[in-house]
């Protein structure tokens, strides 16, 4: 196919499909003539990936840039290939403050207190998490206690095992990639999503007569 008829097929302006060319973001074409390039499926896979990751996930062009480098990687398992995505995926760590040591030795506690004894010692959320705890730690808020986020370790490693599960394990490579990501990135506004729903039904429930300044 063309390159207009690949922007059809996947649904973006044809200067998006140019902008992803230039930046080595879309694998090359077949060139047929000097002046004619062909493109495939293949294609058309990356293409819908990318366009879920920046209209959905907001995903900057940096990080597709290391998303698109590690899926390329020659060799390699999948999971590290997982690993390379999910620190792609991941927002940069907030600069630290006078907690920081504090909160990234809680942070490494709880990982470990969850039995994830597989998360690398360089992976970027280790960091985030410790940058996330550092907030909580300036708020009078819930939880402060370490102790009470026990329940959300065990929620996280709930969702983490049925979707590592059903991931499909019949696909090639890029197409368990494409799972991963996806799970990742829009099941994970679904999940945001829900959870708001759920807290106004209960907040109803416990709050709605309270009419306190």
């Amino acid at each position: 196919m063309l390159v207009s008829e690949l922007a059809q097929r996947a649904s973006v302006p044809v200067a998006t499909v140019k902008y992803y060319l230039r930046e080595g973001l879309l694998p090359e074409g077949e060139k047929v003539t000097p002046r004619l390039t062909a493109y495939d499926d293949r294609h058309v896979r990356s293409l819908g990936l990318l366009r879920i990751l920046r209209e959905v996930g907001r995903v900057p062009m940096e990080s597709l840039r290391q998303l698109v480098a590690a899926a390329r990687t020659p060799g390699g398992t999948v999971h590290q290939l997982f690993a390379a995505a999910a620190d792609a995926l991941a927002p940069r760590p907030a600069a630290g403050g006078d907690l920081r040591p504090v909160t990234r030795e809680l942070a490494d506690a709880l990982i470990a207190q969850a039995g994830w004894t597989n998360v690398r010692p360089d992976a970027i959320d280790r960091e985030n998490l410790a940058a996330a705890l550092e907030v909580v730690a300036t708020y009078d808020t819930h939880p402060r206690d370490p102790a009470e986020l026990a329940p959300y370790l065990r929620f996280a490693d709930d969702i983490a095992r049925y979707e590592i599960r059903h991931l499909d394990d019949r696909k090639d490579r890029l197409g368990l990639l494409e799972e991963m990501v996806i799970g990742q990135v829009v099941f994970g506004e679904v999940l945001a999503i829900l959870r708001r729903l759920a807290e106004e039904h209960h907040s109803q429930a416990r709050f709605g007569d309270d009419h306190r300044a």
